[in-house]
């Protein structure tokens, strides 16, 4: 049984390890509670989360039913990406289990050391930790003269240039060294 925001779950199909209790906590939304069944699938290293009602539910229609999952799957996801089903269960979660929602204390401080830098005894977290601090010295190295701080500029066609600089450098058409022209005076009426 897996508890989400109070209420139990069980974890149908795990298709290629597609659960990951870290990162559903990342993606969850509260709007998923009124759904029987959540489906997550994996694409581009990004968990997408979808909820599905039961078949007789007075809400579904045919793209929330659950019968309609495989389509789904075959449709809108990824060929063959990893993907998990949980339906929601009617009885209340018993005391024993943890509310995957919920942060420990500990994870939600993470120890310091005297010099303000995270304390890491896992190797695989010891590279991340590497990885996001040559990530923050290359952001801020940019900032002193990067062009990533620059504006981008949209484009612009040839005639708004044109009009932009009408009147400025050269002076109009109709004042270039002619004469103005003047119209008979039996016109000018």
């Amino acid at each position: 049984m897996i508890v989400i925001g109070g209420k139990g779950y069980e974890l149908m199909l795990d298709h290629k390890d597609g659960w990951n209790p870290e990162a559903f906590r990342g993606r969850y939304s509260e709007v998923l509670e009124r759904y029987d069944y959540i489906i997550g699938d994996w694409g581009y290293s990004q968990l997408r989360l979808k909820g599905f009602y039961r078949d007789n539910h007075p809400k579904v229609n045919r793209d929330t039913a659950i019968s309609g999952m495989v389509d789904y799957i075959n449709e809108y996801c990824n060929f063959g990406c990893a993907h998990f089903v949980l339906r929601k269960l009617k009885e209340q979660p018993v005391e024993g289990y943890k509310d995957i929602l919920t942060k420990d204390p500990q994870e939600s401080l993470p120890a310091e050391d005297v010099d303000g830098e995270l304390l890491v005894t896992d190797d695989a977290a010891k590279e991340d930790q590497l990885k996001s601090a040559t990530t923050r010295q290359s952001s801020s190295s940019s900032k002193d003269g990067g062009s990533k701080d620059r504006p981008v500029r949209e484009h612009q066609g040839k005639k708004h240039r044109a009009k932009e600089a009408h009147g400025k450098k050269n002076p109009p058409r109709e004042n270039q060294g002619r004469p103005p022209q003047v119209q008979p005076l039996d016109q000018q009426q």
